[in-house]
C-alpha cells in the first residue's frame, strides 16, 4: 500500500526517522514558499531531483490520487508547514486517504514558536485561525472572523491568531482600536513575523500603532491583556 507521509518543516532538523522517510520517498510534493524553506535542510541535496513544487492544494491531492492509482506501492512525502494537525494540511489528508494510509511527523507549530519567542506561557491563551486557506477565490470557512476578536477578549485575556493576507495584523489592530470595549483595555499586541526564517521578526506594540503598520508575510499575532 502507497503510505503518504506528512512531514512538517520550518523549525527544526529532521529526526532520524523523518530523514529515513525523506531519503526514501519516491515521490516529495512542495509548495513554492515550503520548497524555499527545505532548501535550507540538509537532506536537501540528496532528494532536490524527487522534489515536486505545486502550490495549488487541489491539483496537489489530484497528483497523490494519480500516482496512488497508476503506480506500485510508493512512499509519498508531502511537507506542510509546522504542525501539521494545527489548522494544517493533516485533517484534509487524512480525510482524502484515510487514517491506514498517512503518517504525521511534525514540527513545532509557528504558535508555539510565537509565545516561546516573546516569553509567555501558552496553556492559557485562545488558539485560533483566521487563515482562509492559500487560494484567494477558495477561502475556507473560518469558525471566527475579525469582528468577533473584541468578543474573545471579553473572556480570555490572551489569544493567539493564524493570519494571512486578507485577516493581516493591520486589520486586526483596526478593529481593536475602533471597537468599544477593546479601546480602552490594555491591550498589547506582537506581531511575529517569518519565523524560522533569517529575517524572523517580532514587533510590540499597542493596536492603535499596529494599525497603522505593515508587516512581512507569513506573521502570528498574539494579543495579551494587562490587567
Amino acid at each position: 500500500m502507497t503510505k503518504i507521509h506528512v512531514i512538517g518543516i520550518g523549525y527544526k532538523p529532521f529526526d532520524e526517522r523523518t530523514k529515513e522517510i525523506i531519503s526514501k520517498s519516491e515521490i516529495i510534493l512542495a509548495s513554492h514558499r515550503l520548497f524555499d524553506v527545505f532548501i535550507r535542510y540538509e537532506e536537501f541535496g540528496i532528494v532536490k531531483d524527487k522534489v515536486m513544487v505545486i502550490d495549488n492544494v487541489n491539483e496537489t491531492i489530484s497528483y497523490m490520487k494519480s500516482a496512488i492509482s497508476t503506480r506500485q506501492p510508493v512512499m509519498i512525502s508531502l511537507l506542510a508547514s509546522g504542525d501539521p494537525m494545527f489548522f494544517g494540511i493533516g485533517r484534509r489528508i487524512i480525510n482524502e486517504f484515510g487514517k491506514e494510509r498517512v503518517e504525521i511527523l511534525p514540527d513545532l507549530s509557528s504558535i508555539q514558536i510565537a509565545f516561546s519567542r516573546i516569553k509567555e506561557p501558552w496553556d492559557d491563551a485562545l488558539l485560533i485561525s483566521l487563515h482562509g486557506g492559500p487560494e484567494p477565490t477558495k477561502r475556507r470557512k473560518l469558525t471566527y472572523k475579525l469582528k468577533d476578536i473584541p468578543l474573545l477578549l471579553k473572556k480570555y485575556k490572551k489569544i493567539a491568531i493564524l493570519t494571512d493576507k486578507e485577516n493581516n495584523p493591520s486589520e486586526i489592530a483596526k478593529v481593536l482600536h475602533s471597537s468599544l470595549f477593546t479601546r480602552h483595555l490594555r491591550l498589547t499586541m506582537y506581531v511575529c513575523e517569518r519565523l524560522g526564517y533569517p529575517d524572523e521578526k517580532i514587533i510590540e506594540a499597542n493596536p492603535g500603532d499596529s494599525a497603522t503598520m505593515s508587516f512581512a508575510d507569513p506573521n502570528v499575532v498574539i494579543i495579551i491583556q494587562k490587567s
